[in-house]
């Protein structure tokens, strides 16, 4: 039971982490690949991203695909447990939205339908 313990302060500890959520949001978004993310995170760089994907998928939120050996190509995907998050990442979106940090116009999000997206009904 101790090993359930701290795996669930893990992953709980892991969704406080300054860009947890933001790289799920962007894989419900349309990210997949290393370089999508660096497109639309400008401030999150190489070793950061790589240390949080590499994280991100030994708690189990998502899956690394290996698209091509050469040259190494990898695609994300949310996990099970990951698309689990669907609610919390919409709610964040919305909160920015209401409280105008960003507008509908902000690139991941413009002309999507986020209930539809996040699968909200």
């Amino acid at each position: 039971m101790v090993t359930d313990k701290i795996r669930c302060e893990a992953i709980f500890s892991e969704l406080s982490r300054k860009w947890s959520i933001t790289i799920i949001k962007d894989l419900f978004l349309g990210c997949k690949t290393f370089s999508d993310f660096l497109v639309v995170n400008e401030n999150l760089s190489n070793k950061v991203l790589s240390e949080q994907l590499k994280r991100l998928e030994e708690l189990g939120f998502i899956k690394k695909v290996i698209v091509s050996t050469t040259p190494l190509k990898a695609n994300y995907i949310l996990s099970e447990m990951g698309k689990d998050l669907n609610r919390l990442v919409y709610e964040k979106i919305m909160f920015g939205l209401r409280n105008k940090l960003f507008d509908r116009d902000y690139p991941l999000i413009a002309g999507k339908n986020l209930e539809h997206v996040f699968g909200i009904k």
